[in-house]
């Protein structure tokens, strides 16, 4: 067997680290080495670390799960935010805090293995890995986790650090198309995520908590994550393409944390339909995307289903180093910033009108919309300087029938806006090296509570980050 070291532009670099995200093929490693039978390997990857520095107001947490709540204890009235668990695997604070780490970005580092088979009756079948690794550890000096069982349900690793499988992917090309099965970036809200210039950098920092940073995660698109899935992706017709796909259905993770809403009779459902097209200096591409499903709750079954939705539309224009790229989607049930987590509503036990009403017999979805906006601008094909704005809204459950459901008071029965602005710098040094500077301002707006009346809060976070990515 040969080995052939692939020189290439950033271009094709930066490629490697979005397979991550699900969308680019083997074709992009550096390392290749191939046999007289046609069969080939290759790999490729990134490793990337960023300083960060951040002010948090109290009571603000990255992805804007939780909701601060008016204090009416003595010596803390009218305060808001205290400590409490913001279902992000961390804790919101009681003051306003100032951190600096050193972490991963938005993206985790990546090792992907590939495969590519010999071309038979014109089909081709391709198969890949990818480990993403993260760098951030926990930030107790010395804390170990062993195995199970004296871990306690703790994963293994030194100070938290963790590796995530995020693909176990084939495809199999031809002049059919391509049919893929496997893990891999669910379809709607991917090329939102792709296309977003925090993609490179961090975005939202994650606080005192480790793992990624959030991005720009729930402030102008929801995060679909890696998802088990059968698809279909059509040819190109004159720069028209589909793809199409059945996946692993999710439950929901309710705001109430009930868990009420676990039955999945069918798969969900995503699609993409996407229009590109070159032109003399620069390019054009326009995209609409969709998701349906259907839960129930397996313990009442006379209880209506849950429908979540969504669809999303959106462009990108690039000419003569400029580049103007928009989304805006639209649903219900999706959540404010993670797909399937805290979108929709159960009752609990509760009687209305002397009519008793079994926990989960009522459930309903929030609606959801959201968009961003951003501008760049590339000076000599290797500096990049852009700014982006985009907010994710959430309005408040409607029924006064929710009010029997746990923490409604506070959150389920609020409109909530998360946003961001940020600008950046993104500079290739060469072909494997890029350095990233960002500042970025996120707000979470609660509104005030539609059924008690209690006072709506703003909590708002500062994060400015330097950092730089090595491709292979």
């Amino acid at each position: 067997m040969a080995t052939q070291m692939k020189k290439t532009k950033l271009a094709t670099a930066v490629a490697t680290a979005v397979v991550g995200l699900g969308l680019s093929a083997a074709a992009n490693a550096v390392v290749v080495v191939g046999g007289d039978n046609g069969w080939e390997v290759s790999f490729d990857g990134n490793i990337n670390a960023f300083y960060v520095q951040g002010n948090n107001d109290p009571g603000y947490s990255g992805l804007g799960l939780n909701a601060p709540v008016s204090r009416t204890d003595a010596g803390h009235v009218g305060q808001s935010g205290f400590g409490t668990n913001d279902g992000e695997g961390g804790f919101t604070p009681a003051n306003s805090v100032d951190t600096s780490r050193i972490t991963s970005g938005f993206l985790p580092a990546f090792f992907s293995f590939n495969v590519k088979s010999p071309t038979v009756n014109g089909m081709t079948g391709t198969a890949r890995f990818s480990f993403a690794p993260q760098i951030t550890n926990g930030n107790t000096k010395n804390q170990l986790y062993s195995a199970p069982p004296l871990a306690g349900g703790l994963s293994s690793g030194i100070q938290g650090s963790s590796i995530d499988m995020r693909e176990v992917l084939v495809n199999l090309q031809g002049g059919f198309g391509t049919v893929s099965f496997g893990r891999t970036l669910s379809i709607f809200g991917r090329q939102a995520i792709l296309k977003d210039m925090t993609l490179f950098g961090v975005g939202v920092a994650n606080g005192q908590g480790g793992a990624v940073t959030a991005g720009r995660i729930g402030r102008g698109y929801t995060y679909p994550n890696f998802n088990a899935r059968f698809s279909y992706k059509t040819p190109n017709f004159s720069g028209f393409q589909g793809e199409f796909g059945i996946f692993d259905p999710s439950i929901e993770q309710l705001n109430g944390g009930g868990g009420l809403l676990d039955e999945t009779q069918i798969p969900r459902f995503e699609g993409e339909l996407t229009f590109t097209q070159a032109f003399s200096g620069g390019s054009v591409q326009g995209w609409v995307d969709g998701l349906y499903q259907e839960i129930k709750n397996s313990n009442n079954h006379g209880q209506d289903r849950v429908v979540v939705g969504g669809w999303g539309v959106g462009a990108e224009a690039k000419m003569s180093g400029f580049g103007l790229t928009g989304y805006y989607y639209n649903g219900n049930g999706l959540g404010r910033s993670l797909q399937f987590v805290g979108g929709n509503d159960c009752n609990s036990t509760v009687v209305v009108g002397g009519t008793t009403f079994a926990a989960g017999s009522h459930c309903e979805a929030a609606d959801n919309f959201g968009y961003y906006v951003q501008g760049t601008y590339t000076f000599n094909g290797k500096t990049k300087v852009g700014i982006s704005y985009g907010e994710s809204n959430e309005d408040a459950f409607a029924d006064s029938i929710l009010l029997a459901s746990s923490n409604a008071g506070e959150m389920q029965m609020r409109d909530v806006k998360l946003s961001m602005w940020t600008v950046g710098v993104y500079h290739d040094v060469n072909s494997w090296l890029k350095v990233i500077a960002e500042y970025s301002n996120a707000k979470n707006d609660f509104g005030r509570n539609i059924i008690t009346n209690a006072n709506g809060a703003q909590t708002e976070s500062d994060t400015f980050s330097v950092g730089s990515f090595f491709f292979w």
